[in-house]
């Protein structure tokens, strides 16, 4: 298995690399899924660091909808303009440390200086009997009037579960670029990451 991080440009490619950076609350999330039972409640959470900083549930049972409930234990597909989570940039250049638990400085949705308008995300699959893929992306344009520097890009999966009153967002990947990206007035940029299997 890998895990590209694809980033055009006004269209255009300008980076591909492996990604390294998967992170400590991705690995506490994945061992509570493998190890999870579901016998009891304590069985159904997995201790995350959400992105305030503090110490959290993140749900790691099997989806289910109750009535009245829903359940979702790692979705990344935030909406348009929504800045919480999903795909995330930033302009901080702090080393990724396994310990992570938000960019070290996150450029937020708007029309303002130093701000870029967060657009929806795709998710795209593809599977055959050799080799299969999954994507996220989402495209962040530059609404302003001034050049935007990007350094660091992340994914925040959000883990919720009505019934129970969470609502977690916590940082699963971090990473920070060879070289600094500048989004020009009116440009976009566009984040990939693509987790890849193959024979």
């Amino acid at each position: 298995m890998k895990c590209e991080l694809i980033i055009e440009r006004d269209g255009e490619p300008i980076y591909r690399g492996k990604t390294k950076s998967f992170l400590k609350n991705f690995g506490s999330v994945l061992a509570g899924m493998l190890k999870n039972t579901g016998a009891g409640d304590a069985a159904k959470y997995a201790s995350v660091t959400n992105t305030a900083g503090a110490s959290a549930n993140a749900i790691v049972e099997d989806y289910v909808t109750y009535t009245g409930w829903s359940f979702g234990p790692m979705t990344f597909n935030a909406g348009d303009n929504d800045d919480s989570y999903g795909i995330q940039v930033g302009s901080g250049s702090d080393p990724v440390s396994y310990n992570d638990y938000k960019l070290a400085s996150k450029i937020s949705h708007g029309t303002s200086t130093g701000q870029l308008d967060y657009e929806t995300h795709s998710v795209v699959s593809s599977y055959s009997d050799t080799s299969s893929y999954i994507e996220i992306s989402r495209s962040f344009i530059n609404k302003t009037s001034s050049d935007v520097i990007v350094r660091e890009v992340g994914l925040v999966a959000r883990s919720w579960d009505t019934g129970r009153g969470v609502d977690t967002k916590f940082l699963v990947v971090r990473d920070v670029l060879p070289a600094p990206v500048k989004v020009k007035p009116l440009g976009s940029l566009t984040v990939r990451y693509r987790v890849s299997l193959s024979m």
